[in-house]
């Protein structure tokens, strides 16, 4: 009886060790994922620095085998019986590693990013200043206009006086009078030519109305037709007119390049519900003003990598984020103050600073460029063969 108690006490006192184990090794493997993907992306940015190819990886999948086992034994020596119980455990996690060299991803990585990103980035509080550093690559008026890139090479000195930095002029006129502001509303796309009340009651034209997104609706002395599009606009706030009340210059969200463009003047984008086009014959000029082309993840890297090379050369790019005036993004080849993590390159080691709003946006920078990276993959894209196997 003493034996079989004993065994039974070590069965229940192996479940609760496997659970904590497998706790414990969750944990770990998520902390290993974390400090490879880290240092992969840092690498990217570094090889962008020398201009060279990008490489990513990604741990497809982690196995972990927990094998634990019970019994009892007898020992010769001890003066109890001899009863040993004995509890074994072991793991043997394994990892699979897959190069993300396919099609399908390297289309992801050359895709300009979703405009509606910029909606959630600014929503989670992320500054104009840095969003719009980040991800527009440049501002354009079109055929015969201006053209402003965001290039740091195109900085023409340190600080703040005019001429000296381009494309950061163009974005303190957009945000000179307060932050970005989105808006959401039922866009109506005139449809047909005007018709009279007869014409509106013909039974093919009340037909057309059970298709979805379709409406009519008053326009003057008759009716016109509608198609109902989902809109969402970017508004730049302009100066309050002499009544005080705020003004908008409406840009349109779009995935088609440019993919932030400036509206025509109809109705009210920024504050309405519902706005009805106006009627236009083909051919119409497009609305003036500069339209703004977005980042690819790739192109994202290669100005990672340019802010780097001025890092190095001793001109840093800064912003003036609340009245700080902290680093957009820097590498360090030496430990600093508040180290955050470290990887090697080149067979020198590089350190990423800890986040600090006023010194130093690059953990910030870093976390943002994860999350659009992540954006690129599928689970289909990541392979589940030709992986490099790691066994420990």
């Amino acid at each position: 009886m003493r034996r079989r108690a004993a065994l039974a006490l070590c069965l229940m006192l192996g479940a609760c060790s496997l659970s904590g184990t497998i706790g414990e090794h969750g944990i770990a493997y998520n902390g290993s994922v974390e400090e490879a993907t880290n240092a992969v992306l840092v690498m990217n940015v570094l090889r962008a620095r020398d201009r060279a190819p990008l490489h990513f990886t990604t741990v497809g999948a982690i196995h972990g085998a927990f094998n634990l086992s019970a019994g009892l034994g007898y020992d010769l020596t001890s003066v109890d019986n001899g009863v040993q119980p004995a509890l074994l455990a072991s793991s043997n996690p394994s990892f699979d590693i897959g190069p993300l060299d396919r099609q399908e991803f390297a289309r992801g990585l050359m895709r300009p990013v979703d405009p509606t990103l910029l909606r959630l980035l600014s929503d989670q509080g992320m500054p104009d200043r840095l969003l719009l550093h980040l991800l527009v690559a440049r501002f354009d008026e079109g055929p015969g206009g201006r053209s402003v890139v965001n290039d740091p090479a195109t900085r023409r000195c340190e600080g703040a006086e005019p001429g000296c930095d381009p494309f950061g002029a163009e974005v303190e006129a957009i945000i000179r009078h307060g932050r970005l502001q989105f808006n959401g509303y039922t866009r109506l796309v005139p449809l047909g030519p005007l018709l009279n009340r007869a014409e509106a009651a013909k039974p093919e034209v009340l037909a057309s109305l059970r298709e979805s997104g379709m409406t009519m609706r008053p326009d003057g002395a008759g009716w016109r037709m509608y198609r109902l599009v989902d809109q969402l606009v970017l508004c730049a706030p302009l100066a309050p007119d002499r009544a005080g009340r705020q003004r908008y210059l409406p840009f349109a969200l779009d995935t088609a390049a440019p993919q932030v463009s400036p509206l025509q003047p109809n109705g009210e984008p920024c504050t309405a519900d519902e706005v009805a086009d106006t009627p236009a014959a083909a051919g119409r000029a497009a609305a003036p003003g500069m339209g703004w082309y977005l980042r690819s993840v790739h192109d994202l890297l290669t100005y990672l990598g340019a802010l780097q090379r001025l890092a190095e050369a001793g001109h840093p790019v800064r912003l003036d984020i609340g009245g700080q005036h902290p680093t957009l993004f820097r590498l360090w080849s030496q430990r600093p103050a508040r180290p955050r993590m470290q990887v090697t390159y080149g067979g020198r080691a590089w350190w990423v600073a800890d986040d600090d709003g006023g010194e130093d946006l690059t953990l910030r920078v870093l976390a943002l460029t994860t999350q659009l990276l992540n954006l690129q993959k599928s689970a289909g894209e990541i392979p589940s063969t030709g992986t490099l196997r790691l066994v420990r």
